[in-house]
């Protein structure tokens, strides 16, 4: 592993504006390939504990590469001198990062894409808050608060969707279904709503067009590749969005990017995205979001101008350039 010695040397060599050496994390699959878009180089630590990187989820982006755990302490190649280092989470990612950053000397980048448990005491919380890097960032505005960190210690950058990939494709005819995008979904009850994706479907004994992706055993398989989900999402008339306390979920962007008409939860930072009967509707009751996925399936007109309108709203508060500008900014801000 490279020294504080070989990382000041580093420093005083860099030359302005040539890409980063950054030592990650897998985390998500698809969050990590927009951060490649920096144009920076990515390492991602491996180990027990720290999920695996799932190739149907997104292939491994060109400058990317995803480090040997059987090497250990020892994954850094000899010859790569890291700049610094992205931790994505407080729960596997954070110590390793803190540990590493002081073996040699260089700064830490702390986001952080979940909400605290309801369950944690105040003490577990303010423990969890001294777990700070360099920099600090939190996805929402909602996230931020909900960890109780202040607008002055802790920076917000949205998520971007690739919205040249996640498109309308006027050629594919939308179908009368009802599309939902979930991995585990039945053992992550807690957090993505599968019994009340049941209540609002009536499943198993639905009547409505039920589309499911996701690898969830017994229910529903994954994408064999981003562009068919992509394809699925443009052949699907209605999205329908059950979860509890994702801060944003990603699958909901991207459905709006691809011109869905969206029926989702009205939780976390969704109400700040969703106006209803706009770009979408939203609800946290059971028989509204079924009312409202009944009247998007008949009328097809309706739900063309609320994927319309959900689209733009990507356009124009999602984009994967004002994403990857913030994250460069942020990068260079940080080895300054």
């Amino acid at each position: 592993m490279p020294n504080i010695v070989q990382t000041a040397l580093r420093n005083a060599t860099r030359t302005e504006g040539s890409p980063l050496n950054i030592l990650s994390f897998p985390t998500h699959e698809r969050y990590q390939t927009n951060l490649s878009k920096t144009g920076h180089n990515f390492y991602l630590w491996q180990a027990e504990g720290i999920k695996p990187w799932v190739d149907s989820y997104g292939k491994i982006p060109d400058n990317t590469v995803l480090l040997n755990p059987s090497k250990g302490v020892n994954q850094i190649p000899e010859n790569i001198d890291i700049d610094l280092i992205l931790s994505q989470n407080k729960f596997g990612q954070f110590s390793i990062a803190k540990q590493i950053s002081e073996q040699m000397g260089v700064p830490v980048v702390s986001l952080e894409h979940t909400l605290p448990m309801e369950q944690w005491s105040k003490n577990e919380l303010q423990h969890l808050y001294h777990m700070q890097g360099d920099i600090n960032i939190f996805i929402s505005d909602y996230s931020r608060d909900r960890w109780g960190w202040r607008e002055d210690e802790a920076i917000v950058v949205h998520h971007g969707v690739d919205t040249d990939l996640f498109s309308i494709d006027e050629s594919v005819e939308r179908e009368d279904r009802v599309f939902s995008v979930v991995n585990d979904w039945v053992n992550r009850d807690w957090c993505c709503g599968y019994k009340l994706w049941e209540e609002i479907t009536g499943y198993p004994k639905s009547e409505l067009p039920l589309h499911v992706v996701g690898d969830t055993p017994g229910l529903s398989e994954s994408a064999t590749s981003i562009g068919v989900l992509v394809n699925e999402y443009r052949k699907s008339r209605i999205f329908l969005n059950t979860s509890l306390i994702s801060p944003i979920p990603t699958s909901l962007l991207e459905a709006m990017s691809c011109g869905c008409a969206v029926v989702t939860t009205a939780t976390c930072m969704i109400p700040e995205i969703i106006e209803n009967g706009i770009n979408g509707y939203m609800s946290n009751d059971p028989n509204k979001l079924r009312s409202f996925v009944d009247k998007l399936r008949l009328n097809k007109e309706l739900a063309k101008e609320i994927g319309k309108n959900a689209r733009q709203t990507i356009l124009d508060n999602f984009s994967i350039d004002k994403f990857v500008g913030n994250w460069k900014n942020l990068f260079n801000q940080c080895v300054r």
